[in-house]
């Protein structure tokens, strides 16, 4: 059915924020509450009522997802698609006073141009509405971006294969492998999380170890198999420390810029995330906060 295609839309809106959390104070990006969903969720679901469908319900995969993307867009705020595994609906707007349910207002206010008979737009466009009411999709999740005055808004109505690991299973290893060498213990952040998450998301396709070249410090891996563990992914970057040399502050016979980033001491957060591939591999990453690896310093 050509309304298919149509759920890779995507919707930009333009607003000032002034309050954040501390990391995402630089970013621009808001993490939400129950209360601040709620401006999304319900005036999608007073159109779905309208027409007689099941409510959807914030899912907070695909708010993670929606992070992670508006973090790529930062620099441009560029509408362009994730082409990710979700439907996404996009806007932008302007003044202090757009809101997130503005936003939704404007998908909603297509409908006028959603012909049911023909099953097709007449006159404009009408994509955005028939998105926020798909019969089929039952979760939603959103996110907002600030990069000069501009707040992106990303709708994800579906789910996919992401492996949602405590974050015990990879903090505990990085901890330990900071320990041996004196230097303070991680925090679990969730802006990293999002981060991780949207940018491993994208990843899915190839499961390629290409960096996301965004503001923190990266380290990735894919593995293969069932018994692939979030502390076999940290193994594997501290067992780089093998590699390590101290005095030259160097990599003598194979890399260790991954264990040098897990044991960096100016770094006080991490988040990652881990999916399945669709070539049946996976890709994790985790996202560090100071990043580390900077030319000339030692790590500790």
């Amino acid at each position: 059915m050509e309304l298919i295609r149509w759920i890779n839309s995507i919707a930009n809106f333009l607003l000032v924020i002034s309050c954040f959390t501390h990391l995402s104070m630089t970013l621009g990006v808001v993490p939400y509450n129950q209360g601040q969903s709620s401006y999304f969720l319900v005036p999608h679901n007073k159109a779905r009522a309208q027409v007689g469908l099941q409510l959807l319900t914030w899912n907070m995969t695909l708010e993670a997802y929606a992070h992670g993307y508006a973090y790529h867009r930062v620099g441009d705020c560029d509408l362009r698609h994730s082409e990710g595994p979700f439907g996404e609906n996009l806007a932008e707007g302007y003044g202090d006073e757009f809101t997130a349910t503005d936003a939704v207002n404007l998908w909603i206010g297509e409908k006028q141009y959603y012909e049911y008979e023909s099953n097709s737009c007449v006159g404009d466009e009408c994509r955005h509405y028939t998105q926020v009411v798909w019969r089929d999709s039952i979760h939603i999740g959103c996110a907002k971006l600030k990069c000069h005055n501009v707040i992106v808004l990303f709708i994800m109505p579906s789910l996919a294969n992401l492996s949602l690991a405590l974050d015990i299973d990879f903090l505990i290893p990085h901890n330990e492998a900071r320990a041996e060498v004196g230097v303070q213990p991680l925090q679990w952040n969730k802006t990293l999380v999002d981060y991780a998450t949207g940018y491993a998301y994208q990843r899915m396709g190839d499961c390629s170890l290409q960096h996301s070249e965004g503001p923190f410090g990266e380290n990735l891996a894919i593995g293969y198999g069932d018994q692939l563990t979030e502390a076999d992914v940290v193994a594997m970057w501290v067992g780089e420390k093998q590699y390590y040399d101290y005095e030259s502050n160097s990599c003598f016979g194979d890399e260790c810029l991954h264990y040098t980033q897990v044991v960096w001491r100016d770094t006080v957060h991490v988040g990652c995330a881990k999916v399945e591939c669709y070539n049946d591999g996976w890709f994790a990453i985790c996202n560090y906060n100071p990043p580390g690896n900077y030319e000339d310093q030692r790590p500790y």
